[in-house]
């Protein structure tokens, strides 16, 4: 319970996207995200770096979480909800519930599988590797915006 109530604090504190801003909604959102993240995250590091990863994929922005993706937002159409996974052979009903605000828990029970696996694949820089194999790159290959995420996941981090 402690690490929700630390997760949502942290997350409200992050900058809210412009079009969510004073959003009634917003956070109930983030409440959301917060406690799917304090259940689905074995360690710290795993909880800063799911918070971390969605909000530089999305800022969590309700629109594209909702799944009312622009044509040139959530990877022209091929990407989904505040983690943006691809179908990557994933079952239909599992994919249909990869958006929508009331599907945060199946979001982020999936994202924290791949953050599992991406933690493990480039032992020389966990994080900046994880960041990159789970944008499609290799462990030595530079992720744009990198930077970026490496510094909100340390925000996170040094919150938790």
């Amino acid at each position: 319970m402690m690490l929700v109530a630390i997760l949502s604090s942290v997350l409200a504190a992050l900058p809210i996207y412009k079009e969510d801003r004073g959003a009634p909604e917003k956070p109930a959102q983030l409440a959301g995200i917060a406690a799917a993240i304090a259940e689905h995250s074995r360690t710290a590091e795993e909880a800063a770096f799911l918070a971390a990863w969605a909000y530089s994929e999305t800022k969590f922005s309700l629109r594209i979480h909702s799944g009312r993706c622009r044509p040139q937002e959530c990877d022209r159409g091929r990407a989904r909800g505040p983690y943006q996974p691809h179908r990557n052979g994933m079952p239909f009903e599992q994919w249909e519930r990869m958006h929508g605000v009331e599907n945060t828990w199946v979001q982020t029970e999936h994202a924290a599988r791949q953050v599992r696996w991406a933690l493990r694949q480039c032992p020389g820089d966990r994080i900046r590797g994880a960041f990159r194999v789970l944008g499609g790159l290799a462990c030595h290959r530079k992720l744009r915006g990198e930077d970026e995420r490496v510094a909100v996941f340390e925000r996170v981090r040094a919150k938790l």
